[in-house]
């Protein structure tokens, strides 16, 4: 099995102090520096709107600075990774935006604003009339995992809303059970939620293990292109699908290491195919300090570092 080796180790540190967002140094200095917790909420806060989203291209793919729920959901994963609390005022300005926001009507959230041409984004953040269509009514994604953060911090939660979304997302994966790659992340994210109900978990859990066992590229020549792999779905051991992708992992961790740059990051392997051309560089490097602090976490997880 390949490791990364100290060079590789100290070049990534390297590219996330001199061309790392705050964030991402913070989120860096507290996984593998022991740095504070209070760093990453600093560095998240510009991130954060007066109507108590997230927007300002934390999500490097979507530069509008406006609240959008997808951008959110993106803040609330970091505020889960550094374990802030209900009473974490950046959380519960985060959970009253998505109250505020959530649609009745659709039983769901729209993901984007309608004014997100107002900034660069990626082609598939175009907001026309596909959207819906292509992100599938919303119904998994971005709803599946913000109701694992409804369910984390449901002490700010009507509850009985926990428990009509709770009910709504499991009988949709139940009725549609062959999520595609960003849907199927959603609900991975939701599984991973340690307050997640037993019951709703184990109706879950076995749809997506089937989903994953099929949809995974097991073979390393599928994995240069924008994909799911093994890692997409299982950031640790600790995952419930690690023993399922057992086989595959070794390899995509090999492959892992070998995908560091010579510039000791990690880059994305998609791009905005010539949209807003002027613009890609940042959101580029913006990722590459994104995708190196979680390829570092996989490859330490692993025991790989």
């Amino acid at each position: 099995k390949m490791n990364l080796s100290a060079d590789g180790a100290s070049a990534a540190r390297r590219f996330l102090v001199q061309h790392g967002r705050p964030l991402e140094q913070a989120l860096y200095a507290f996984h593998f520096e022991r740095g504070p917790a209070d760093a990453v909420l600093d560095a998240l806060t510009p991130y954060q709107n007066s109507d108590g989203g997230f927007g300002h291209g934390l999500e490097p793919d979507l530069q509008l600075a406006d609240s959008s729920a997808i951008v959110t959901t993106v803040g609330l994963q970091h505020l889960r990774d550094v374990k802030a609390g209900a009473d974490n005022p950046l959380v519960q300005r985060a959970i009253a935006y998505l109250l505020t926001t959530y649609d009745p009507s659709i039983q769901t959230w729209q993901i984007i604003p309608a004014n997100v041409d107002d900034a660069p984004h990626a082609p598939w953040w175009a907001y026309d009339d596909e959207l819906s269509h292509r992100w599938h009514g919303f119904l998994a994604n971005p709803r599946a995992e913000i109701v694992g953060y409804l369910v984390e911090y449901a002490a700010l939660v009507p509850p009985e809303l926990l428990t009509e979304l709770g009910a709504a997302v499991v009988a949709h994966l139940e009725a549609n059970p062959q999520p595609e790659m960003h849907d199927l992340l959603c609900y991975i994210r939701l599984v991973e939620t340690e307050a997640l109900p037993g019951a709703l978990r184990e109706r879950m859990l076995p749809l997506l293990s089937a989903v994953i066992d099929e949809t995974v590229a097991r073979d390393a020549s599928a994995w240069a292109e924008y994909g799911l792999q093994p890692l997409t779905v299982v950031s640790s051991p600790e995952s419930p699908f690690a023993g399922l992708l057992a086989d595959a992992l070794p390899a995509n961790l090999d492959y892992l290491v070998q995908q560091q740059g010579e510039d000791g990051a990690w880059a994305p392997n998609w791009s905005w195919f010539g949209l807003y051309d002027e613009a890609w560089p940042a959101s580029e490097r913006a990722w590459k300090g994104v995708l190196t602090v979680k390829a570092l976490r996989q490859l330490r997880a692993f025991g790989r570092l």
